[in-house]
């Protein structure tokens, strides 16, 4: 039977109460990771760099399992270092706290993660290496800072484990861009993206494409299509296609349909 997205699954609704930005598509490609990446990979640590007031970070502590730690990371009140850094984290990010985040976070979970304060790098210094299943990227837009959370990842991460960066294609984030692309003509092999997200191992990308792609065709909502980036499979995750206007004469689709919007 076809799903929705709307579909009653806990934590949904309590997460769509946090504030921040974080597809409904997102949310789902996170569970089946998270999901997957417990059972293939025989558990692991959690981490995200850069929490805001805790939107992802709620859905990912929902994946923690007993014996699992799962670290956040971010400034909070903590001033940034770099001017433009300041200047983005001012202008867009006033309410942010640690408080802040820590109540949203308990709306939905009994228990707060390992809260750390500090530059979104240093996670290196506060969680173990080589024990992480799933990382979440989604600190500073700056190139350079991205190129070292980049590093982060690679340590924490376990062999065959999925890290995620936010903004990899958005046009005020050009530093992230041009960081996560550098990176994959090293060892960062993505294996999917969706409107606001990129999925990427420092390993093997066939068991994720084949888990994505499987879950997509049973899921019945979603849509996907294979494309090739420097000889490299890639799952793009499409949104479900639009239903035709009663009434109107809808010409048929010549090619792929482009779906770039922010939803």
């Amino acid at each position: 039977m076809t799903q929705t997205p709307d579909d009653a699954r806990p934590p949904y609704g309590k997460i769509d109460d946090i504030p921040g930005w974080f597809l409904r598509m997102d949310m789902e490609v996170f569970r089946q990771l998270l999901e997957q990446t417990e059972s293939r990979l025989g558990g692991g640590d959690l981490a995200e760099l850069g929490a805001y007031l805790g939107k992802s970070a709620a859905l990912i502590g929902w994946g923690q399992r007993p014996g699992e730690t799962f670290t956040v990371i971010d400034l909070f009140e903590e001033e940034a270092t770099a001017e433009e850094n300041k200047a983005e984290n001012e202008d867009q990010y006033p309410e942010l706290s640690q408080e802040a985040f820590e109540k949203y976070y308990l709306t939905v979970h009994d228990s707060l993660p390992v809260v750390v304060r500090g530059p979104s790098a240093t996670i290196v210094d506060h969680a173990a290496h080589g024990t992480h299943r799933f990382v979440h990227i989604d600190a500073s837009h700056l190139y350079e800072h991205v190129v070292e959370d980049i590093v982060a990842a690679r340590k924490l991460l376990k062999p065959g484990g999925v890290v995620v960066f936010d903004d990899y294609r958005a046009p005020h984030t050009p530093g992230v861009a041009s960081a996560v692309w550098r990176a994959t003509t090293e060892d960062l092999r993505p294996f999917a993206v969706t409107m606001n997200k990129m999925y990427a191992t420092f390993d093997d990308t066939q068991p994720w494409l084949d888990v994505l792609s499987d879950w997509i065709d049973e899921r019945g909502f979603w849509r996907r299509e294979i494309q090739h980036v420097a000889g490299q499979p890639l799952l793009r995750v499409l949104r479900p296609a639009p239903k035709p206007k009663s009434g109107a004469n809808q010409p048929q689709s010549q090619g792929r349909s482009r779906w770039w919007r922010r939803g």
